[in-house]
């Protein structure tokens, strides 16, 4: 009798309290989305009704600055711990550490998942910290443990992975409804970058990822409405660069100005980072300085401000910066390479209109139909701590810049 009086008690508990669906007050789960090299422009071009469904109901804003360099990893890291480079660390898609006397390559697999390359906070470690979860379905430094810590569900980069399992992978995460359940998530889509680089921004290929990415919009929000997602969850979709056409009628060779061969170099085009050979620095500037055309060239300590990069360790004695949609390298390298460059191209100044990219987000906490003033992607790490209401760590973004988006 005692016994079926106890399993009685303990049915009863679960009724009330442990056993119930969880549910999250509406608007703490966060779910960020990004479509790589999607340009704030890109709406524009194709139909997209999707979107236009999030944009009418929610919010969009005239595009979202990149940090400079704008390539992948960079702004990748920069909008997960609200940092610029010379504060995170990530000061191009290859770098090289004079302390650690080692270099770092998209491509090199233990450089990714070294933490030591890693400086900040990331987003999802802040959402841990807080005794919340996340589920990362790719996002630069999501693979590594960084402060010896990773996210509760995280998957090593794999392109082949299906489009439609990225997403019903993630919405399982949100939607558990027990304690396995995950306040914050990504997803992440490269095909859009991957299309602009080999035909170019302009072009019916590009039309067509478009297209392609509106119906995974749709097919998100069909999944979110589906687990009853709409109603907690703010989706907030945005990019880390946009895309400039490329051509071989516009290319700036460094043979006509100085010996390449003084160069050490450490990222490439459109922003050269390198060092130069011992006791040539002065020579090389000086000589590049004088044909400083369709291209800028900047000694370490002359960077400008803006940049937010040069005092760091990682960035080198010279940085070149094509204007947009200029190619800078050798003479050798044009030559061997008989349709170089072609496409497009992402890395230019951050300042360009063409390097920025997308923000729209629709959820409870944001307004409606409004559109605001493009701004700085640093800004989003503090707006989603805001949104899911955990302690922000330290960081260079601020709320007061995107508090107007909100209700």
């Amino acid at each position: 009798m005692k016994r079926h009086v106890l399993l009685f008690l303990i049915t009863i508990s679960c009724l009330n309290v442990s056993c119930q669906k969880r549910q999250a007050p509406a608007g703490e789960k966060v779910l960020l989305v990004s479509f790589d090299g999607f340009r704030s422009d890109y709406l524009t071009k194709a139909n997209t009704p999707n979107f236009d469904v999030l944009v009418n109901t929610g919010v969009i804003s005239d595009g979202l600055i990149p940090i400079f360099p704008s390539k992948t990893f960079p702004n990748y890291y920069a909008i997960a711990t609200g940092l610029y480079p010379e504060n995170n660390g990530f000061v191009g898609n290859s770098m090289y550490d004079p302390e650690m006397d080692a270099r770092f390559s998209m491509r090199n697999r233990d450089a990714v998942e070294n933490p030591d390359w890693y400086e900040g906070e990331p987003i999802w470690n802040t959402v841990e910290k807080a005794g919340k979860k996340a589920g990362t379905m790719f996002w630069i430094g999501s693979e590594t443990p960084i402060q010896g810590m990773r996210p509760t569900y995280w998957k090593t980069y794999n392109q082949g992975m299906p489009d439609s399992a990225r997403i019903d992978t993630v919405i399982k995460w949100l939607s558990y409804g027990d304690e396995q359940e995950v306040d914050f998530a990504t997803l992440y889509f490269s095909f859009v970058d991957g299309i602009g680089h080999r035909f170019g921004p302009d072009t019916p290929e590009v039309v067509e990822a478009i297209e392609r990415a509106d119906d995974l919009v749709g097919y998100l929000i069909e999944k979110m409405e589906a687990a009853g997602l709409d109603e907690n969850t703010n989706l907030m979709i945005v990019s880390d660069h946009g895309m400039s056409a490329v051509s071989r009628e516009r290319i700036v060779v460094l043979d006509e100005m100085i010996n390449p061969d003084y160069l050490n170099f450490i990222e490439y085009s459109p922003s050269i980072m390198a060092n130069i050979e011992e006791g040539k620095l002065e020579e090389v500037y000086s000589a590049l300085k004088a044909n400083e055309e369709n291209f800028k060239v900047y000694k370490k300590e002359d960077i400008p401000e803006r940049y937010n990069l040069k005092n760091h360790s990682r960035v080198p004695e010279l940085l070149l910066v094509a204007d947009p949609g200029y190619t800078i390298n050798t003479r050798d390298y044009f030559e061997s390479r008989e349709n170089y460059p072609s496409g497009g191209a992402h890395g230019f100044d951050n300042q360009e209109k063409e390097m920025h990219a997308i923000f729209v987000a629709n959820g409870p906490d944001f307004r409606k139909g409004y559109r605001g003033k493009a701004f700085q992607n640093v800004h989003l790490y503090t707006l989603m701590a805001h949104l899911m209401k955990v302690p922000p760590a330290e960081n260079d973004g601020s709320l007061d810049s995107l508090s107007v988006f909100l209700k």
